[in-house]
């Protein structure tokens, strides 16, 4: 059996972290394509509503593969998807797997990707027996930076000119945070 067969919810008093499907292509291309989301990015915004729904796919093969695990951030009231987050570049033989995560900048501020975080965290290492949870950011998104160093996530270096986009190179920040770093009692008073 497949390890997101049936696909695990996860839920905090917010929010629930459900599967991403067809129908969310909209609201996924709202967010992919807001020049704000993808500022720190290195790509360009999603142009067409078929970017989104390419996107989609390639998250529904990774879950299907057990390659990857992407949620959508829904609202718990409403289920309005407000962002996306999860994990991959999964190397499961070394147990390390990269984060991901976005969500619509009118919410920016108020807590929410903390408390999704701090549910797809212990997913990662209890659930995928993950070791070392990793991001890597542009060294100039400071929110994101403060978002991760929140979590317990360390700055462990840069990477010079690694990332060309739009003409220029980009240095990326790499953070990491292991097992035995997560802080339960910190991530649950971060949900709630």
């Amino acid at each position: 059996m497949a390890l997101f067969d049936p696909f695990p919810v996860l839920t905090t008093p917010r929010l629930r972290l459900r599967a991403l499907g067809p129908g969310d292509a909209e609201r996924v291309f709202r967010l992919r394509s807001d020049p704000e989301v993808t500022r720190y990015l290195g790509r360009a915004p999603d142009s067409s509503l078929a970017d989104a729904e390419q996107h989609l796919a390639v998250i529904r093969e990774g879950i299907r593969t057990d390659a990857a695990i992407y949620w959508g951030i829904t609202r718990k009231e409403s289920g309005e998807l407000v962002g996306t987050g999860g994990f991959w570049r999964w190397n499961k033989p070394h147990r390390w797997a990269e984060i991901g995560y976005g969500l619509l900048p009118e919410l920016w501020g108020q807590g929410i990707m903390t408390e999704a975080l701090g549910a797809m965290l212990p997913f990662g290492f209890e659930s995928m027996d993950l070791h070392r949870v990793e991001a890597q950011l542009d060294p100039e998104n400071r929110a994101s930076a403060r978002l991760l160093e929140r979590l317990g996530f360390a700055r462990e270096g840069q990477q010079r000119q690694n990332w060309y986009h739009e003409g220029r190179f980009t240095d990326t920040a790499v953070y990491g945070l292991l097992r035995g770093e997560l802080k339960r009692g910190e991530l649950k008073a971060a949900a709630t």
